[in-house]
């Protein structure tokens, strides 16, 4: 196949969708894919953070914080991310989603620490 004939079963490419591409340098863009696979590995992340107690624990809970400190960062340096009715599957559709992945991976760690801690509490005071 040459590069001129185009694959008539390929997904269609919006307008939109090629401009963000463009727009974002490959620096910024390896950040955004970073957050979005932190994001998608949250359901990962929680498993570990309760099978590994205290390890798992300390870690999950500030590490999706710190992504999602970066993640609030590059909303506001790239705003085209947040645009509304974006092509399902594309970049700026899989950082919206990373959000939610992010606060829920937060505030897992934050519950499994705090049930471990007072678990440990529980058991030197008893």
């Amino acid at each position: 196949m040459t590069n001129e004939e185009t694959n008539p079963y390929a997904s269609p490419v919006t307008e939109s969708v090629v401009q963000c591409r463009e727009s974002i340098d490959p620096a910024l863009l390896k950040k955004i894919e970073a957050v979005i696979k932190d994001a998608g590995q949250f359901w990962l992340a929680i498993i570990a953070c309760i099978l590994c107690t205290w390890v798992g624990a300390i870690i999950i809970g500030p590490w999706y914080l710190a992504r999602l400190f970066q993640w609030n960062a590059i909303a506001k340096a790239q705003p085209m991310l947040l645009a509304p009715n974006v092509p399902r599957g594309s970049v700026a559709q899989r950082f919206q989603a990373s959000r939610i992945k992010l606060i829920i991976g937060m505030v897992m760690g934050g519950l499994i620490l705090a049930g471990w801690t007072l678990l440990l509490a529980g058991s030197v005071l008893a």
